[in-house]
């Protein structure tokens, strides 16, 4: 084996030429991310001991997708949560092995070009629905899966570099969330009435809940004599439906109860007490809020459908379950409520989030200061 350095494009590369066990020789390039000799020698010195350990040898021996499901299912699946292992193995079997599948790559001779044309077709078509491509952060997500798994192969000196570090993303469109006015959510609510989601409804206008959040609430977490309502259980599905904490600590945050959800909540926890001795030995007892006449939990899909066909049935405005959120975060802006107390109600743990995509500022808003600018030239 020998080894060199080489000047390319003000970078410095290491130059090594090896003989594999049929005589052929092979030449590898590997960028050292230095402009200077000096600094590019040290890092030469780095990669030839690697290599001296046999690490970079290693990496021929493993298929590509094959170190990609070793990783996944002996290295980080111990490490996460189960939503987020099968998120990881549904971006795994959905996007990533269909397209490297034919390629027959080794782990070795993954390069950024490889990946880079991934991230491109992706973004031009990678829907799985056929409707065009993804959006710049899904695929992050997808990438990040791989960037993690190539990390792990350097660091066990399988690899030389993780050429995931050097591919660029398509530019990501700014988030806008819809939102409702005031007058839009009392009409909401009123066409909710009586329905299955209503209480759904009516968590998420007040309080802009998540789904999950609102589909976890149970009867032990709203404290009617101290009036509280604590936020410590989600419901969440990626495969199959299961049940963990918040998200972050921020999530986990407990409201006053507002006058009239206790006075809805103390209402509809009588009809469900009604219920359970209707249904007798047949109820399905889990102290859920949410739920059917038979004490089955919603499912967390049918609240949107339901709001879907509710919207339409009132010919009024499409908003997602989620945009109601929005909604919240809009008219406690409205209020003159600061983003720092926007950030805490909503349970963000960032207050970027808070100020970049639940902030908005509506027409209304803008009369306003465009009249009092204009009141300032007035004379």
């Amino acid at each position: 084996m020998n080894a060199s350095l080489q000047k390319k494009d003000n970078t410095y590369y290491v130059v090594i030429s090896t003989v594999d066990t049929s005589g052929k020789h092979k030449t590898k390039w590997v960028t050292t991310r230095c402009g200077k000799k000096s600094d590019a020698s040290v890092v030469m010195r780095d990669i030839l001991s690697r290599m001296d350990r046999g690490g970079s040898m290693d990496g021929t021996k493993y298929g590509f997708l094959e170190f990609l499901s070793y990783w996944l299912e002996n290295i980080i699946r111990p490490q996460i949560e189960q939503t987020t292992y099968e998120g990881y193995v549904k971006n795994l079997n959905d996007h990533i092995k269909p397209y490297f599948l034919e390629m027959n790559l080794k782990l070795a001779d993954v390069k950024l070009a490889h990946l880079q044309r991934f991230i491109n077709d992706e973004h031009k078509s990678g829907r799985l629905d056929g409707k065009g491509g993804l959006s710049g952060q899904s695929i992050k997500k997808h990438m990040a899966n791989i960037s993690k798994a190539l990390d792990y192969a350097v660091k066990t000196g399988l690899i030389l570099q993780n050429p995931a570090r050097y591919v660029e993303f398509p530019k990501s469109k700014s988030f806008v969330g819809s939102f409702y006015s005031i007058a839009e959510i009392d009409k909401l609510l009123a066409a909710c009435k009586g329905t299955t989601i209503e209480a759904p409804i009516m968590l998420a206008t007040h309080y802009g809940l998540r789904r999950g959040e609102i589909m976890g609430l149970r009867w032990c977490d709203v404290d009617f004599a101290e009036g509280t309502l604590t936020i410590c259980n989600t419901r969440v599905r990626v495969k199959d439906e299961c049940e963990k904490p918040p998200k972050s600590e921020s999530s986990r945050r407990t409201f006053p109860l507002i006058p009239s959800v206790k006075a809805y909540l103390e209402t509809l926890k009588a009809e469900q007490d009604q219920n359970r001795i209707d249904c007798g030995k047949s109820y399905n007892e889990n102290g859920f809020i949410c739920k059917w006449a038979d004490g089955r939990p919603l499912e967390l899909g049918y609240i949107n459908s339901s709001l879907t066909k509710i919207l339409r049935k009132n010919e009024m405005r499409h908003i997602r379950l989620h945009d109601l959120r929005h909604s919240t975060a809009s008219y406690l802006n409205k209020l003159g409520f600061s983003p720092k107390e926007i950030q805490v109600w909503l349970g963000h743990s960032d207050i970027k989030t808070t100020m970049n995509i639940y902030t908005h500022i509506d027409i209304g808003m803008k009369e306003n200061i465009a009249a009092r600018i204009d009141g300032l030239f007035a004379g």
